[in-house]
């Protein structure tokens, strides 16, 4: 029996001495990001739904698809009965009566046969901004710049099925420390106009 114990206690050494290995490995290599990790678990400076609402779905996507950029978007599948020019006109009504401005569209698929001669799988970018809105959010953070102005894809996939794509807004309001009350509103505001026209787009809804 005694010989049994001091075996486990060998076996809980040496995992130890693994684990103790590893995490300083990763302490040098990565320029403190463990001791950081250990910080905000003690000390939390990021919003409390961070986990749940951004850092979690991410890493599921990410470990499932093993693409990063799926893990970072929100799609929505187009209707079959809907058509591209449906999907335009619903989401241009959408915006109008949500007051805010389409500032461009990026036809690619187009351009890319117009240069080619060769048919393209449907691709077209659709562009709207809120500028007093956007210049609230970089008074906040210059880096929120990157994210304007919103975008929405119509893309048809290599199967033929069609879907609109957006960037998934929660990683902007909630993967940070928390945003300040006036400037929340105006993020959740964009986010919630954002939807209404990816899913109204979706079905053809003016």
């Amino acid at each position: 029996m005694g010989g049994v114990i001091n075996l486990v206690k060998w076996v809980l050494m040496i995992i130890g001495a693994i684990a103790v290995y590893y995490g300083v490995s990763l302490q040098v290599k990565y320029n403190g990001v463990t001791g950081k990790v250990i910080s905000e678990i003690i000390s939390p400076t990021l919003h409390p739904d961070s986990m749940a609402k951004v850092y979690m779905p991410m890493t599921n996507k990410l470990l499932d698809t093993g693409d990063i950029t799926m893990a970072s978007i929100v799609r929505v599948k187009v209707a079959d009965d809907v058509s591209n020019e449906d999907v335009e006109e619903a989401m241009e009504s959408i915006a109008t009566a949500e007051g805010i401005r389409s500032v461009g569209m990026l036809p690619l698929s187009e351009m890319v046969e117009l240069q080619t001669g060769e048919k393209q799988r449907f691709l077209k970018i659709y562009q709207y901004c809120s500028p007093r809105t956007a210049m609230t959010m970089v008074d906040h953070s210059d880096a929120f710049s990157a994210y304007l102005p919103c975008r929405l894809a119509l893309i048809e996939d290599k199967e033929g099925q069609r879907w609109l794509y957006t960037l998934d807004m929660n990683a902007m309001i909630y993967g940070g420390a928390p945003l300040p009350d006036f400037l929340l509103e105006k993020a959740l505001e964009v986010k919630r106009v954002i939807t209404a026209i990816q899913m109204g787009g979706a079905e053809g809804d003016f």
